[in-house]
C-alpha cells in the first residue's frame, strides 16, 4: 500500500502496532510508516548490514525514539528522566537541530518502557515524527522573551498535536491496545483528517534580532514584531511559509531547497489561527501524490505567494495585512556565560560519557543536585543552563570541567559552531558519513583556517550524510552534503543568519579533499574578507567565481552533479 493508504486504513494511527509489539520480529513495511507517527524510526545497524546479508542472517534491527521538546524547554526533572531512559538505548542522548532529543538502538522489547518513562514528566513522543507538524523551535535564549515565546509554543503544540488515544493505548495502556478492535466512537482529527498531512511539516519562532531557529528554512516562520523594534510588548506576527531544505539526488530537477516567504502580519491573538490555516491549506491542496514533491514550498511556489494569502485570509475570515519590517538579524551563539546562563557547546549534540569527557554524568549530578534547574536545548544541539542559584555558576562551570567537558574558551568557533546529522551507522536515509567524521574535518579545516591566515573566524560548518538537509546544510555558511560513502558536495555563501541559501561549489567531493578544495577560498577570503562574514563574502563573490578558484579533484572521474554555481 502506499503511504496515504496505509494512513487512511490505520484507524488513527493504530494499525497493527499492538499485535507487532507482541513479536520479536521486526516490524513490517506498513507499521514502520505509523511508528514515525509515535516518534519511533525502525532502524538497521548499517556497519553490519552487508556481513551479516553475507551470511544470511537478518538486519540487526533496532529504532530510534525521538521525544518532542517544545522551544527546548526541560526542567532538571525531565532531564533527568531522560537521562534515565537514555539506559534502554544505547547510553547517550542525542540532540537535535530542531530542539528535541534523540535515543538510538532502541530494542523492541524495551521501547514501551522508554516510551512511557519519556511521558512520566509531561514529554511525549507523540508528532516528534510523521506527516504531522513536529516539535515547535523557539529562540532559546531564557529571558524574558520566553515569558511571550513559551505560551505561543504551548498553544501552537496544543492545537497541533494529534487527537487520536492510539498513542496512548499503544505505550502507556499496552494491554488495552491489545484488545481495542477500532477507534474510540467518534475519534476525529480536526486539523489533520484521516489522512493526516501529505508530509511532514515544521514551524519555528524566531525573535527580533535572533534568527538562530532558522524560521524561514520551515513551512511556517513566525517573528514577533514588538512595539519599539528590539524591546517593547508584541503587537503581532509577521508570518511566513514555505521554507524547507530537502532534497534528492535522483531528483535534483524538481527537489531543492527553498526559503519562506512573507505571508503577511498578523495580530497576536489570531496567530495560531492563521498558522492553523496554512496547515489546512497544505492538507487540502498539498500534493499527495509525490511524496517527494509533498511540502508546502512546493505548493507556494507552484500556486503563489498571493494565492496563498488569499487562500489563508478565506480561511481565517479576514484579509492578512501587509508583512511589516523587523529588526535585522545578527550572527548568534549561546556559547560561554552571560546573565547568570552557562552555554554549553555539545559536538554534535551528543550526550554522553567517553574516556576523560564525562557529560552525561556531570549534567546529572548538577541536575539531580540543583545546581542546574532548567535547560534549553539550542538549534545547534547545544544546550543553555539556566536559573542557576546566585553564586553557583562558577561552581557549575568548574564542576563541568573537572568532568573534562570543553567549554567555549576551549575550543575554536569553528568547532563549537559545527553540526552534523547522526547518519552512518543508524540513519536508514545517510549515504556517507556525518557525525563520526566530522571531528576530523574541523581538526583538518581549523589546519586550513590557521594556515590561510582566516585565524579563529566564526564560520559555521553544517554537515549532513544525504541530501535531505537535517542540519541545515543549505543555510550554512559551509555546507557539505553526502553524496556517497565517501564523496560530498560542497556549499558556500549560506547567511550566519540564516537569510539566504548556500550555493553549491563542487560536487562529489571525496571527504579527504574538502580541507584542500576550501584553503584557496579561505586564503582570499583572509585577503579581501574584512570585517564581512565568510558566508556573506562568499555569497558576495558569487559560487561561480568561487568554483574558478579551486584546485583540480585528484582523481578524474564521471561527474554526478553539476559542479559551479548550482541552484541546489
Amino acid at each position: 500500500m502506499s503511504v496515504e493508504d496505509i494512513k487512511r486504513s490505520s484507524g488513527h494511527l493504530r494499525g497493527q502496532l499492538a499485535e507487532e509489539l507482541q513479536t520479536d520480529e521486526a516490524f513490517g513495511h506498513d507499521s514502520t510508516v505509523l511508528l514515525k507517527f509515535h516518534g519511533i524510526y525502525q532502524q538497521d545497524d548499517r556497519d553490519v548490514r552487508r556481513q551479516r546479508a553475507s551470511r544470511k542472517l537478518p538486519l540487526d534491527y533496532s529504532c530510534m525514539v525521538r521525544a518532542s521538546v517544545p522551544g527546548g524547554r526541560l526542567s532538571a526533572e525531565q532531564w533527568l528522566a531522560l537521562d534515565r531512559v537514555a539506559d534502554l538505548a544505547d547510553g547517550t542522548m542525542r540532540l537535535t537541530t530542531r530542539q528535541g532529543v534523540q535515543f538510538h538502538v532502541v530494542h523492541k522489547g524495551e521501547l514501551a518502557a522508554l516510551v512511557r518513562g519519556i511521558n512520566e514528566l509531561l514529554l511525549t513522543t507523540l508528532a516528534a515524527c510523521g506527516d504531522v507538524v513536529r516539535n515547535v523551535m523557539a529562540s532559546p535564549w531564557p529571558d524574558a522573551r520566553q515569558e511571550v515565546l513559551g505560551p505561543l509554543v504551548d498553544a501552537l503544540v496544543a492545537r497541533f498535536r494529534p487527537r487520536t488515544t492510539a498513542y496512548w493505548e499503544l505505550w502507556i495502556d499496552g494491554e488495552r491496545a491489545v484488545t481495542a478492535e477500532s477507534p474510540p466512537d467518534g475519534e476525529a482529527e480536526p486539523v489533520y483528517g484521516e489522512t493526516y498531512l501529505p508530509r511532514k511539516f515544521k514551524i519555528a519562532v524566531a525573535w527580533p534580532g535572533d534568527n538562530s531557529v532558522d524560521a524561514l528554512a520551515n513551512d511556517v516562520g513566525i517573528v514577533p514584531v514588538l512595539g519599539d523594534g528590539l524591546h517593547g510588548d508584541v503587537t503581532g506576527y509577521v508570518v511566513h511559509v514555505g521554507g524547507g531544505l530537502g532534497m534528492s539526488w535522483a531528483r535534483e530537477d524538481d527537489t531543492y531547497p527553498l526559503l519562506a516567504q512573507s505571508l503577511g502580519f498578523v495580530p497576536a491573538e489570531r496567530v495560531v489561527d492563521v498558522v492553523e490555516a496554512v496547515v489546512t491549506t497544505q492538507r487540502d491542496f498539498g500534493n499527495r501524490d509525490d511524496r517527494h514533491r509533498a511540502r508546502l514550498k512546493y505548493l507556494v511556489e507552484e500556486r503563489g505567494i498571493e494565492w496563498m494569502r488569499a487562500e489563508v485570509g478565506r480561511r481565517v475570515g479576514f484579509a492578512l495585512a501587509p508583512p511589516v519590517d523587523v529588526p535585522a538579524f545578527a550572527p548568534e551563539e549561546y556559547h560561554g556565560t552571560r546573565d547568570g546562563v552557562v552555554g554549553v557547546p555539545v559536538p554534535s549534540g551528543r550526550i554522553v560519557d567517553r574516556a576523560g569527557v564525562t557529560l552525561r554524568t556531570a549534567l546529572r549530578q548538577q541536575t539531580a543536585d540543583g545546581a542546574v534547574p532548567a535547560l534549553i536545548v539550542t538549534p545547534r544541539q547545544d544546550l543553555l543552563l539556566h536559573g542557576i542559584p546566585a553564586g553557583r555558576v562558577g561552581e557549575v562551570e568548574q564542576r563541568l570541567r573537572d568532568h573534562g567537558v570543553a567549554l567555549a574558551g576551549d575550543v575554536t568557533a569553528l568547532r563549537r559552531l559545527a553540526v552534523a546529522c547522526p547518519a552512518l551507522p543508524t540513519c536508514g536515509q545517510a549515504l556517507g558519513e556525518a557525525e563520526r567524521v566530522l571531528p576530523d574535518l574541523v581538526t583538518q579545516l581549523e589546519r586550513a583556517f590557521a594556515d590561510s591566515g582566516v585565524g579563529d573566524a566564526p564560520v559555521r560548518v553544517n554537515m549532513t550524510g544525504c541530501p535531505n538537509g537535517c542540519a541545515r546544510p543549505y543555510t550554512a555558511e559551509i555546507g557539505i552534503v553526502g553524496r556517497t560513502k565517501k564523496s560530498y558536495d560542497v556549499y558556500v555563501g549560506g547567511s550566519a543568519t540564516g537569510e539566504r541559501l548556500a550555493r553549491r561549489i563542487r560536487a562529489d567531493v571525496p571527504f579527504e579533499e574538502i580541507p584542500a578544495l576550501l584553503a584557496p577560498v579561505l586564503e582570499r577570503y583572509a585577503v579581501t574578507g574584512g570585517d564581512a562574514t565568510f558566508g556573506d563574502w562568499s555569497a558576495g563573490v558569487g559560487a561561480a567565481t568561487v568554483a574558478t578558484w579551486l584546485p583540480e579533484p585528484t582523481v578524474r572521474r564521471r561527474r554526478r552533479a553539476t559542479d559551479g554555481a548550482s541552484a541546489s
